[in-house]
């Protein structure tokens, strides 16, 4: 083998390596994110993220929620919801979810294309822009900008937000305390999120329809 022909070769290993590590971020050690979620400080659900990264450029995401809240031991409101994305060479390739919000049942395909994203909610077909962000939250893409264009898990509307930066705090992190990035998403989805120096989210916290305070927190 000549040199001539193997120097290329080295050239473009060295610039894939970087980028498929830079794929790989917002993925903790281990793939999973456990939340507790509380309700005005009381543990009410869970959500959970299971991560798997063939290191070859695609990545697999289980989100999976289930929220009960109840009152005099009766069920006032339930929200159970299961996520299926798959990404290739850092975007996103396709989705699915099945969700349950309160007796409102929503069936959800999603198929990235060069040019859209096209889907279909309980079998009504629709196209989004290309490029959304599915507002899982996970990825920290969504923070890198003042603006950000999410795709609904739940029926793929298009959730358009303003992202502004609050600084640093120290919160519960995978293996303990670690300083995230603290961040607010107002409008079409409001949601405050923190990501620890490896782009991984720690938590969230948003207002409930009832005004109620919720909390995703690691366990």
């Amino acid at each position: 083998m000549s040199l001539r022909w193997w120097f290329p070769v080295l050239v473009a290993a060295s610039l894939i390596a970087p980028f498929q590590a830079a794929r790989a971020s917002g993925i903790p050690a281990g793939g999973v994110l456990d939340f507790t979620v509380l309700r005005d400080g009381e543990v009410v659900g869970s959500h959970v993220l299971q991560f798997r990264d063939d290191g070859q450029g695609s990545i697999d995401v289980d989100v999976e929620t289930d929220i009960a809240v109840s009152m005099m031991f009766v069920t006032v409101y339930r929200f159970e919801q299961i996520v299926h994305e798959h990404w290739v060479d850092g975007g996103l390739f396709d989705l699915t979810s099945r969700t349950r919000d309160d007796g409102e049942d929503h069936t959800l395909v999603a198929t990235a294309e060069t040019s859209a994203i096209r889907i279909a909610d309980n079998g009504v077909a629709a196209q989004r822009p290309a490029g959304l962000i599915p507002s899982s939250l996970w990825n920290d893409a969504i923070v890198a900008g003042p603006q950000a264009n999410l795709l609904s898990m739940r029926d793929g509307s298009t959730l358009s937000v303003d992202v502004a930066y609050r600084g640093e705090e120290t919160v519960g992190g995978v293996e303990g305390p670690v300083t995230a990035r603290h961040y607010l998403l107002t409008g079409e989805l409001t949601r405050e999120v923190w990501y620890d120096p490896d782009g991984v989210l720690v938590k969230v916290r948003f207002s409930g329809q009832d005004g109620a305070d919720i909390e995703y927190v690691l366990r």
